[in-house]
């Protein structure tokens, strides 16, 4: 169904790899409500026109290569400082304090091209299908609340920062990269989709990249409020999360991937993140 995209709520990032993997680590993952936009704009390989002549100087051949998408060129507006923000994303180094926590950062001559970072954004829009008449009284037990918003997933890496300016106006500050396709995300860490007619919050229903549309963008409507902000920079965790029965992407034995995903860790709020 047609819907809006109207405002943008809450990005999440997570660090990981040149494939899209998300890598573990205790400051790979931040919630945040401190950007500006977003935005992808398409880098596009141009059309080819081919053309032969005859030896009588008539077109014999005339063809031509469709135009094809490379990636996106993206960039993230923001209207805070934030040091776990830039080393999560350009891979800069923090600066922090007598008590261990980041109160800034330290640039870096060289780009970082061996890892990256999936942006889950969550955006509001009312769109054709929002609020539907209820056919029973199920509807008083369904896990959503009937409110919809737009989900954005990318994954970006090569981000450098803008111009730092200092002014008597309020600064904004500026990272940009590029996308790459997100082949090993599969369905994601985290529950960001319905995954029955109740609303019940799980991952993605497919794995984010189609090596036939070898897309870079995923973007849907979902039920699934977005997750709270972190305080920073928190741990993401893997390995010792998704254990049997659930499994990230499968089993030894042929075992499915989990439908809903394990909360993390405390996500700095007090709260583990598991939906949204």
């Amino acid at each position: 169904m047609a819907h809006a995209v109207v405002k943008g709520y809450k990005l999440r990032a997570t660090k990981v790899d040149s494939c899209g993997l998300p890598i573990e680590g205790p400051a790979n993952r931040l919630v945040t409500d401190g950007f500006i936009r977003v935005n992808l704009d398409p880098n596009m390989r141009d059309a080819e026109e081919i053309e032969q002549a005859n030896a009588a100087g008539e077109i014999c051949v005339a063809d031509r290569t469709p135009p094809e998408r490379k990636w996106w060129n993206t960039e993230i507006q923001l209207c805070r400082v934030d040091p776990d923000l830039y080393a999560l994303v350009a891979s800069w180094a923090r600066v922090l304090d007598y008590d261990g926590k980041p109160i800034g950062f330290r640039d870096r001559a060289k780009v970082d091209t061996d890892t990256g970072v999936m942006f889950e954004l969550w955006t509001g829009g009312d769109g054709d299908d929002d609020c539907p008449p209820p056919e029973d009284d199920s509807i008083f037990s369904a896990a959503a609340s009937g409110r919809q918003y737009g989900y954005v997933a990318f994954a970006g890496t090569e981000f450098v920062s803008g111009p730092l300016t200092v002014e008597a106006a309020a600064s904004t500050f500026t990272l940009t990269g590029r996308t790459i396709a997100p082949k090993n995300w599969g369905r994601g860490p985290y529950n960001v989709a319905a995954i029955d007619s109740s609303g019940t919050a799980g991952r993605l229903l497919v794995p984010a990249y189609d090596p036939d549309d070898d897309n870079h963008i995923v973007h849907f409507r979902t039920p699934v409020a977005p997750p709270e902000v972190t305080d920073g920079a928190v741990p993401l965790d893997i390995t010792s999360t998704f254990t049997p029965p659930n499994y990230y992407f499968g089993g030894p034995g042929g075992e499915p991937a989990a439908d809903v995903a394990p909360d993390q860790p405390d996500n700095g709020s007090g709260e583990g993140e598991g939906e949204g």
